[in-house]
Order: structure tokens, then C-alpha cells, then sequence
């Protein structure tokens, strides 16, 4: 790829930049600093993991053998005298104490040696005491109100001498108490002795190797300045030859390559550097390049974005379910410049996609064929309407899942979009394009958009179609009861209408017929004689025809028209009104003659007299010649035979 030779240099104004120490200071200084932690850290490690732990389990270890031999030393029978004697100055007791003070002057650094017991109640008791101030030493019988958890727990069942695992520490110093258990020749536990060892000493210890390491760090610390002095002038030896070549570069000559050293680390980083300029002449290169393709991918998407936003318009304001699918498929061709664009759904088996609308001439071609695809078995739409997953195919000759169709031999780039109201797959929406990788990954995300917005289109039209037929059929059915009963209605009053005359009201009998030139009226008509016909009409049942006649000399005007037409529609709904009237009074004179027959059966329990009562009562009612009831005879039964009952 071809550089320019020359760059135009940098013409930003930038902030000067804050004074910092010298690479070679904070490279020393970093050096001594990291040093210095290490060495801190290591003390610290070891005197708390190491030091520490340890000085503390050989004192537990020494303690725990000073206890156990210290018991060996104190008369048991004497300490079992005083357990069962009552608290109090005796002469058993100044010799337990005197034993106990013997015992504990032979351990080394311990401070206090005492005898305890535990009570009925669970409580300890001191037994006795060796301390030498009588104002700190227990008083016998006294409660030991400060015993540790662990006195508490194995007081009652102590074996051999144990050790507290924790030092703890008051106003007098570090503490570490051990007890043994002192039993009678029997095995009996009397008492437990209590020794408390004085446990400065380990802290003592513990601040000399502190010490030690405070030394070590105050003589490590010049040494480790001199050796980061000399280590930082070693690492920034080349640096100045490289900083140079840095601000050339920053200064826009991105041509410069900063010279090789002898040392191979500052060598690595001088060849580093200038594979660094290469790749930010191939970026400068290149820049122009990429802004520009993104710039047409986002032009892309926009118009994508644009083209689904008038899809959805359109789609959102259709009811009509084929006129919505054959505007939207032509509308998406047009939007997005595809070559065809077809919308195919699913029949009520789910075993093949119809194709219902499409944009191009092969398209409209298979809709009036009939054109079909097996769901999961043909082509890129029987895999979408399947696993209800979009699908591209970049060259439909090298993809496998694309089936050729003849009527669209123009196709090199292929995407179906699956449609989906809720979790069901009700079609896909399939484009094609002419041109080959016509379709990236991203179109998935932007026409799924689309694809979404004309599934619930779809959906709602569905539902619009489902209701309207609905709505149709319940009309039909009541205009069907309503023309029945009307005409039942009409034929029971044994008339068809009434003509008024200045002179006379009569009514028209059967023998009158509808005039035929007036019959199918839907809107007022004027005759040539000056006859105004106005249709009576009632849920668009007709029930009859209006007439009003009056002298040619005064023709009829809008406004007397429209008057006389809205009065023939209160005369509908009237007579509607009126027979709906006649026929609940009918229906309760019916139901009123029921209840009387009933009655009237429910006077007497004899068969023959209720028969009697109810031919009689049907027959005056509905005027009948002759009424018979008649009751069937027993049926035959047979028995069913052995392998019939085990059947």
C-alpha cells in the first residue's frame, strides 16, 4: 500500500504538560521502593506465620509437661479432706497451700497455683489458693466466676493435664493457664489443679527478631538504592535516541524509523516502535476506507429503519386481509429495492406455507397458481416456517436448503423471516435481491423488526375477518327470524296494508299486491303521477312500501323528503315494536293456558280422569277434531346368554 512521503504536522494546541520526575529517578526509586516492601513483608511473614506460631506451641507444649508433673508433687489424700470438709483455716489446708506454692516455684515463669472443684450445681469452686498476698488470693468455696470455656467443659471429665489454646492478656500481662486432673487411688477425680504461666517472655521474643529485621531493612536500604541507581541508568541508556523518534512521529512524520542499538531488549523496543509507525501509516491509509463503509452501512440501516417505519404504517392501518398482504409485499419490494418480495403462511393443517401475495410478476404468477411449500421440507421458507429461525442465503447456488423456482430466475441472494404471533408460527416473509451477499447478519435485526410489526398486522386482520364474519352471520340469522315472523305476523291479520284518501281509510286485503316498479326499494323514488315511494325497511328487512301522493302542480322538495323519510322509519321501528308486542302477549296467553292445564291435571290422581281432562282442554283450545294418547306396549326382553354377560 502507498504512503505519502510527507505528512502535514500536527496543528492541535495542546496543554504543556506537568513537570514529572526523570524515567531513571522513578525507575530507582520504584526499584528501592518494591525492595524495600518485599523485604518488610518477608519480616512480617515470618514473624507472624512462622515466629510467632511456633514460640507459642513450644510454651503450650512446656507448660502442659510442667502441669502434669507439678500434680504428682501434692498430696491427693490431703486434697481430698479438703473437698469434703467444709471452707474454712485448717491445718490439711496450710499444707495443700504450702505444696501448691512448692509446685509452682518449680515451674519456670509461672505466677499462679490453685486447686479447684466442681459443684452440685455445675458452679467451680475453689478449693484452695497459693497465692502469697492474702487480699489476691481465692478464699476456699469461693466461685470462680472467670473459668474458660474449656474448665468449663472438661472439668467434670478430665483425663490429663490440657493447655488453654489462646494466651490471653489483662493489666498484670500475657497469661497461659494449664490444668491437671488430681484423682484417688480409685480413679476418682477430687480436684483439678490450675497453674497460670506468665507469657511475657514470648513477646519479648517476638519484638528481638522485630528488631533484627528492622536492622536488616536499615542496611538493605542504601545497597538497594545503589542497585536501582545503576539499573535505571542501564534500562535508560536508549531511551533519549527513542523519545526523539517519538516526537518526530507526533509531530506527523510518520515515515521516520528510530535506529537499531546493540542491546537486544532496547533493539526490541526500537523494532517495536517502528512496527507501531507502519501500522499507523496502513491506519491513516486505510482510514478514508473504513469511515466510508461504515458510513454506507449506516445509511443502509437507516433506510432500513425508515422503510420498516412505512411498512408498519401501512400495515397497522389495513383490516382487509388480502388487501393488506398484496399492498405490504408491494410496498416492501419498493422500500428496500428487492427484487421480490412474498408472503407466505401456513395452512390450518401447519403442513404447508402458502404463498398469499408477492411482489413480483414470477410472484403474482404462483399466487394465482396456488404456489405452496411443504413446512421443514422446501426451500429457505420451509426451514424458517419450521424452526421459526430467520435464514440468509448469501448464493442461493451454493446453498443446499434453497429450492430453484423457475418463475424467479433472477435470484442470487435469498432471506425468509419467520412470523410469529406469540410462540406460534403463523408464515414467513421472504425477499429476494438479484445481487449476491445482497444480505448481512445485521438486515436480520432491522427487518425482524418488519417481519414482527406485519405477524401481529396479520394477526389483527385475522381477527377482524373472524368477527366480521361473525357479526354477518348473526345479521343473516335475525333478519331471518325477523322476515319469518313478520310475515307469520302478516298473515295472521289477514291484510296488507291501509290507504287513506281525504274521504276514507280502508284496509287492503289479500287480493292487493305491491306494485312491482316500487318493490326492492332502498332509497325514497318519485314517480311521474307525483307518488313519493319510501321504503319501510327494519334491519334491513323490507316490510313494506310507503305511498304518498298529492298533485302534480306541487312537486316534491328535499326537505319534504327527508321529513317523510324519517317518518317511514319510526313507522319500521313502530310495527316492529308492535308486533314484538303482539307476540310476547301471544307467548303469555300460551303460557297462561299451560298453567291451567296443568292445574287442572294436578286436581286429581286417577289416569283416566286426567287424560280425560287434558284431551279435552287441548282440543278447545287449539280447536282440534279429534285428540289420542297412546301409551306403548312392554318391550320384549331377552336374557342374555352366558358368554354375553362375560363379554
Amino acid at each position: 500500500m502507498s504512503v505519502k512521503q510527507d505528512f502535514a504536522p500536527l496543528t492541535r494546541v495542546t496543554a504543556a504538560p506537568k513537570a514529572r520526575p526523570r524515567l531513571r529517578t522513578r525507575l530507582t526509586t520504584a526499584f528501592v521502593v518494591f525492595n524495600l516492601l518485599t523485604l518488610l513483608a518477608f519480616i512480617a511473614v515470618v514473624s507472624l506465620l512462622v515466629l510467632r506460631p511456633y514460640l507459642r506451641q513450644e510454651i503450650r507444649s512446656r507448660h502442659q509437661d510442667a502441669v502434669a508433673l507439678a500434680v504428682l508433687s501434692i498430696d491427693t489424700d490431703a486434697v481430698a479432706q479438703l473437698v469434703e470438709a467444709e471452707p474454712g483455716p485448717s491445718a490439711t489446708l496450710d499444707s495443700v497451700i504450702a505444696q501448691l506454692r512448692v509446685a509452682r516455684d518449680r515451674i519456670s515463669g509461672a505466677r499462679f497455683a490453685y486447686l479447684m472443684r466442681q459443684g452440685t450445681d455445675g458452679r467451680i469452686y475453689f478449693v484452695a489458693d497459693a497465692e502469697e498476698v492474702p487480699e489476691d488470693a481465692a478464699a476456699p468455696g469461693s466461685v470462680y466466676e472467670d473459668a474458660s470455656s474449656l474448665l468449663q467443659q472438661s472439668i467434670g471429665t478430665l483425663t490429663q493435664a490440657v493447655v488453654e489454646q489462646e494466651f490471653y492478656e489483662d493489666q498484670w500481662g500475657v497469661w497461659l493457664s494449664g490444668y491437671a486432673p488430681i484423682r484417688a487411688a480409685d480413679g476418682t477425680l477430687i480436684a483439678v489443679l490450675g497453674v497460670d504461666l506468665e507469657a511475657t517472655d514470648v513477646r519479648r521474643r517476638e519484638l528481638a527478631f522485630l528488631q533484627v529485621g528492622a536492622i536488616a531493612l536499615l542496611v538493605a536500604a542504601p545497597l538497594t538504592l545503589l542497585v536501582g541507581l545503576a539499573l535505571g541508568r542501564r534500562l535508560t541508556a536508549h531511551l533519549g535516541t527513542l523519545v526523539s523518534a517519538v516526537e518526530r512521529v507526533r509531530a506527523g512524520d510518520l515515515n521516520y524509523e528510530a535506529p537499531l542499538p546493540e542491546e537486544e531488549e532496547s533493539a526490541q523496543l526500537a523494532t517495536a516502535f517502528n512496527e507501531m509507525t507502519q501500522r499507523l501509516r496502513e491506519t491513516v491509509s486505510g482510514l478514508e476506507e473504513r469511515v466510508t463503509a461504515r458510513t454506507r452501512d449506516l445509511e443502509r440501516q437507516a433506510t432500513y429503519l425508515r422503510a420498516t417505519g412505512e411498512v408498519s404504517r401501512v400495515a397497522s392501518s389495513i383490516l382487509d386481509l388480502d388487501e393488506l398482504l398484496a399492498q405490504v409485499a408491494a410496498l416492501i419490494s419498493e422500500q428496500f429495492g428487492f427484487y421480490h418480495a412474498g408472503i407466505f403462511l401456513l395452512d390450518e393443517t401447519r403442513e404447508w406455507a402458502i404463498l398469499r401475495a408477492a411482489s413480483s410478476d414470477g410472484g403474482q404468477r404462483m399466487v394465482a397458481r396456488g404456489h405452496r411449500l411443504g413446512v421443514g421440507a422446501q426451500g429457505i421458507v420451509g426451514y424458517v416456517t419450521q424452526t421459526g429461525r430467520p435464514r440468509i442465503a448469501l448464493d442461493v447456488g451454493d446453498d443446499m436448503v434453497w429450492f430453484n423456482n423457475p418463475d424467479l430466475p433472477e435470484t442470487h441472494s435469498e432471506m425468509a423471516l419467520p412470523l410469529i404471533v406469540g410462540e406460534r408460527v403463523i408464515g414467513a416473509l421472504d425477499v429476494q435481491s438479484q445481487e449476491t451477499g445482497a444480505f448481512k447478519n445485521e438486515d436480520i435485526n432491522t427487518l425482524r423488526v418488519l417481519a414482527d410489526q406485519l405477524a401481529i398486522a396479520i394477526a389483527n386482520a385475522l381477527v377482524f375477518s373472524q368477527r366480521q364474519q361473525a357479526i354477518e352471520e348473526l345479521q343473516r340469522a335475525y333478519s331471518t327470524d325477523t322476515r319469518r315472523s313478520w310475515f307469520g305476523f302478516m298473515a295472521q291479520l289477514g291484510l296488507r296494508g291501509y290507504r287513506y284518501t281525504p274521504r276514507t281509510l280502508e284496509a287492503l286485503g289479500q287480493v292487493e299486491e305491491f306494485d312491482h316498479a316500487v318493490t326492492g326499494l332502498t332509497h325514497p323514488q318519485v314517480s311521474a303521477d307525483n307518488t313519493l315511494f319510501l321504503p319501510l325497511t327494519f334491519s334491513g328487512l323490507e316490510l313494506g312500501v310507503l305511498q304518498i301522493r298529492r298533485p302534480t302542480t306541487r312537486p316534491w322538495v328535499e326537505e319534504e323528503i327527508m321529513f317523510a323519510s324519517r317518518t317511514a322509519q319510526e313507522l319500521a321501528q313502530a310495527l316492529e315494536s308492535a308486533r314484538l308486542y303482539q307476540d310476547s302477549q301471544r307467548q303469555a296467553a300460551r303460557e297462561q293456558l299451560t298453567g291451567e292445564i296443568t292445574a287442572r291435571m294436578r286436581e286429581t290422581l286417577d289416569v283416566e280422569t286426567m287424560l280425560r281432562t287434558v284431551l279435552r282442554e287441548v282440543s278447545d283450545v287449539l280447536g282440534l277434531a279429534e285428540a289420542e294418547v297412546r301409551f306403548r306396549a312392554e318391550p320384549t326382553i331377552t336374557t342374555p346368554t352366558g358368554e354375553e354377560v362375560a363379554a
